[in-house]
């Protein structure tokens, strides 16, 4: 129980770290190309992110796991969905404003990049 919580929050962690390295990768990028910029690229900046974190939080949770658990992969894949529909309802409206729709797309991103691994689930299963 005691690695299941471990591995969690190893996973949380690594979304909320690439979370805070897209804002500060959104603020740079702001500053720096002020003249290009656009909320466009402000989007697409968070909901690449929100990939990344998804895959990244489920690699490295995954490092954890005994082969012989099944069952962690899907518990994994439903924290990180769950997390995304968080980032995609809750922090978006409570933020409100101009972050509300990066904020969305990386909670979709997230949630949709975290389903790509049910088939390696599936595959498991057999």
């Amino acid at each position: 129980m005691k690695q299941k919580i471990s591995m969690i929050m190893k996973s949380i962690a690594m979304i909320f770290a690439i979370f805070i390295a897209a804002s500060v990768f959104d603020i740079v990028l702001s500053v720096v190309g002020i003249f290009v910029y656009s909320n466009a690229a402000f989007i697409v900046v968070f909901g690449v992110a929100g990939i990344f974190a998804g895959l990244i939080g489920y690699m490295s949770a995954m490092e954890k796991v005994p082969k012989h658990d099944r069952t962690a992969s899907i518990g994994i894949i439903v924290m990180q969905v769950i997390i995304g529909l968080l980032f995609f309802s809750l922090i978006a409206s409570i933020e409100g404003g101009e972050y509300k729709i990066p904020f969305k797309a990386f909670g979709l991103m997230l949630s949709l990049s975290s389903l790509v691994f049910l088939g390696k689930f599936r595959e498991a299963a057999k």
